[in-house]
């Protein structure tokens, strides 16, 4: 009775989670309407990722096991939750900064609810801001929520054993110098790690090889890294140290990037999303 208890438990996780394939395909027509009507799309997202888990969780016969197979597998599987932020992350460099807030509270919402280490990929976690593609958007995300920073330490099988940058370019990128989807979870987690002179020794020849196949991609890596680093600095002293820390971890072909983008500013203001104050 009770190996045939399992086995059946087995199966409808099983089933849960291809649903959520099946499910995750439901994001592309909302990612369309980001597009085209960004205003009421951006007030949605919270509730189209209900609508995609619930999707997911419902079997044959009507019944929602959400709950359920959440409590039991930890939180939702990544497909669903992934799909959404990077339908999301598709149109956030575009957006204006009211716009931007106004996805980062819908997005906030959603990881607020759920236990942090289940959102950075901590403890065994597939994580939630682990597959997060855009710099721009996990970047905000984690100006507001330092907690919710995944870190750089997953991406390191990317580049281990691999002796040249021409070896990890044909591995990591296709033809038009894109991450290839199938083998890089989120773009700005393998970029940030690629460029540390911490992580790898690819940092200089990285840098060349986007400034010519994908510079706007640089750039908004870069702005991701600089906001990182400054958006909650409050003393001159706090400035230099982390520029001189930024020289230091990042490749010299990029320190002129530095101080011009520090000096933009273009990213979240955290303190309007201090989770007592909304």
């Amino acid at each position: 009775m009770g190996c045939s208890g399992n086995e059946n438990l087995l199966n409808d996780l099983r089933k849960a989670f291809d649903s959520h394939y099946f499910a995750a395909i439901d994001i592309i027509p909302f990612s369309e309407m980001l597009k085209e009507n960004p205003e009421e799309a951006l007030g949605l997202i919270g509730k189209k990722y209900n609508e995609a888990l619930d999707k997911a969780y419902t079997d044959e016969e009507g019944v929602n096991n959400r709950g359920y197979v959440e409590a039991l597998a930890g939180g939702p599987f990544e497909a669903i939750p992934w799909a959404l932020y990077n339908a999301v992350g598709g149109v956030y460099p575009y957006l204006d900064r009211f716009q931007r807030d106004k996805a980062l509270k819908q997005v906030l919402s959603i990881l607020d609810g759920r236990n942090y280490a289940e959102v950075n990929g901590d403890r065994g976690y597939p994580g939630h801001t682990t597959g997060i593609r855009e710099p721009l958007l996990l970047s905000d995300i984690c100006i507001c929520r330092d907690l919710y920073w995944p870190g750089l330490k997953d991406e390191k099988h990317l580049w281990e054993n691999t002796a040249s940058f021409e070896e990890l370019e044909e591995k990591i990128f296709d033809e038009s110098g894109n991450f290839r989807r199938e083998v890089v979870r989120s773009d700005f987690l393998v970029s940030y790690a690629l460029l540390r002179s911490d992580f790898t020794s690819f940092g200089e020849d990285f840098a060349l090889y986007m400034n010519i196949k994908n510079p706007d991609f640089l750039e908004r890596t870069l702005k991701g890294i600089v906001g990182l680093r400054f958006a909650r600095t409050e003393t001159e002293d706090q400035i230099i140290d982390g520029k001189k820390r930024l020289e230091e971890l990042l490749p010299e072909p990029v320190h002129n990037r530095i101080e011009p983008i520090r000096q933009e500013a273009d990213w979240v203001d955290y303190k309007k999303f201090d989770s007592r104050n909304y």
